[in-house]
């Protein structure tokens, strides 16, 4: 009986100076968190010379017939990217699925791409490491598929953990935090994961990137904060200061509403208002703003009641647990 390769990466919630990890910004830093909501895949090798592609929670499907004439169409083109970068020559059932919802704003898109590469590299028995994995996930974006991405998000899925990052883009230095356990623990009880709705960060993109190139002058400002709250984040984890935390997620949501009005929506003010009313400590956005979801540090004490006003109001909580183990893969 032929194997199956199985793959995952986690995705990253409360990205603190995210948007300086794009070529916007010549020199970034970012703070982010991963948890354990995952992207899996499914490899099953097959007698025959197509590579079917498989969406289970998108309920999306192709397939690849010719492995020399694989085309971008917009149905599951990221999938197609990669395996035409790693010149898979054989047939194969390729399952993917997600455990974050769609346009979650966690960098999905980025791990689906790093545990598919990791997964087809086990295929082909190679043994790439998470530094390449993550260069090549950003390299399918930016260059198969040309789109506007930062490099934060396949580092992440790559790594796992909770990570400091100071960039020159594309280029990156990981640092991995040593947190205390006590406020891993406090991460875990007190951050809140809000679903706020699908969305698509390329208008979002669109819109940041016209106000730069206007030379906008709230937007340049907005970039100097956003990377000063990632180097202060660095500084309150080290430290253990919860409180800081809180307030370094508000002023960089607050910078990141000035990159443009398309930020805010009625669902986020509405999410904003319910947390900061049931006692949050900080709030923000997730990616690149304007839905998506929300991260909300809560204070002692009041994550049930905030967990319930959001459930409330109808909105859908999504489990935190941090992941430090990053991209994985087995054979069954």
């Amino acid at each position: 009986m032929r194997k199956i390769i199985f793959s995952r990466a986690p995705v990253r919630i409360c990205d603190i100076g995210g948007w300086t990890d794009t070529w916007l910004c010549p020199n970034g830093a970012v703070f982010n968190i991963c948890i354990g909501l995952y992207s899996y895949v499914r490899i099953s090798p097959t007698n025959t010379s197509t590579i079917n592609i498989i969406s289970e929670n998108l309920n999306e499907r192709t397939e690849i017939k010719d492995f020399h004439k694989i085309e971008y169409d917009g149905n599951l083109d990221l999938l197609k990217s990669a395996i035409k970068r790693l010149k898979i020559r054989e047939g194969l059932d390729i399952y993917v699925r997600t455990e974050a919802p769609p346009g979650c704003g966690t960098g999905t898109s980025a791990s689906v791409a790093v545990a598919l590469i990791a997964g087809l590299n086990n295929l082909s028995n190679k043994e790439q490491k998470p530094l390449e994995i993550a260069k090549l996930a950003h390299k399918l974006e930016i260059e198969e598929l040309k789109l506007e991405s930062g490099v934060q998000d396949q580092y992440a899925a790559a790594f796992g953990g909770i990570n400091f990052m100071e960039i020159t883009y594309p280029e990156i230095k990981l640092r991995p935090l040593k947190i205390e356990d006590n406020l891993i623990f406090e991460f875990e009880n007190q951050m809140i994961l809000v679903y706020l709705s699908t969305r698509t960060s390329s208008e979002m993109h669109r819109a940041v990137i016209e106000n730069y190139k206007k030379g906008d002058s709230l937007t340049l400002k907005a970039f100097d904060v956003l990377k000063n709250c990632a180097y202060e984040m660095r500084k309150a984890t080290q430290s253990n200061d919860i409180l800081y935390i809180g307030e370094l997620m508000n002023k960089n949501w607050n910078a990141q509403k000035q990159l443009h009005n398309l930020m805010v929506n009625p669902i986020i003010e509405k999410v904003e208002h319910i947390a900061i009313n049931n006692g949050a400590l900080g709030f923000k956005v997730n990616g690149a703003g304007g839905g998506g979801s929300a991260s909300i540090l809560a204070d002692i004490g009041k994550e049930y009641v905030i967990k319930q006003e959001l459930i409330k109001n109808g909105f859908q909580i999504l489990p935190v647990k941090i992941d430090f183990m990053g991209v994985q893969t087995w054979i069954v």
